[in-house]
């Protein structure tokens, strides 16, 4: 069997999982992808604010779509090892109100369990996000 008609590793497939999420939930706007993904139990740790299952996730989604679009968030780096993979990305998207656009970049670690995302942490450059808000 060659090398491109073998089946994916478990590792490949989460990290495949952690790629469509940035993909359709952000890109796209897909929200079903959200409760498809995201367990019931899922926890998102986002800086100082924890977003539990998919119901808050969508609205922190919403939030920052009502602030935010035209998203193009792409991966940089992505490795997985046991059930963790992690995303360091690259964000760009523009400020409704003022029109700017913004870059930014950020990590995302996600512990995937069955195909699905059980928790995850992310880390993403806020100062630049401000600092790219406030320039004139």
């Amino acid at each position: 069997m060659s090398a491109a008609n073998q089946p994916f590793s478990l590792l490949e497939r989460n990290k495949q999982l952690v790629v469509r999420w940035f993909e359709e939930v952000w890109n796209r706007g897909n929200r079903n992808t959200i409760s498809e993904l995201l367990h019931d139990d899922g926890i998102l740790h986002d800086g100082p604010q924890n977003f539990r299952g998919p119901h808050e996730f969508s609205v922190f989604h919403d939030n920052l779509r009502t602030q935010f679009d035209n998203f193009r968030i792409a991966p940089v780096v992505v490795l997985a090892e046991d059930d963790l993979v992690c995303c360091h990305w690259s964000a760009d998207f523009r400020h409704r109100q003022s029109g700017k656009p913004i870059h930014i970049t950020g990590t995302s670690v996600v512990r995937v369990e069955a195909g699905r995302f059980v928790e995850a942490w992310q880390n993403w450059d806020a100062a630049s996000l401000q600092a790219q808000l406030n320039a004139q």
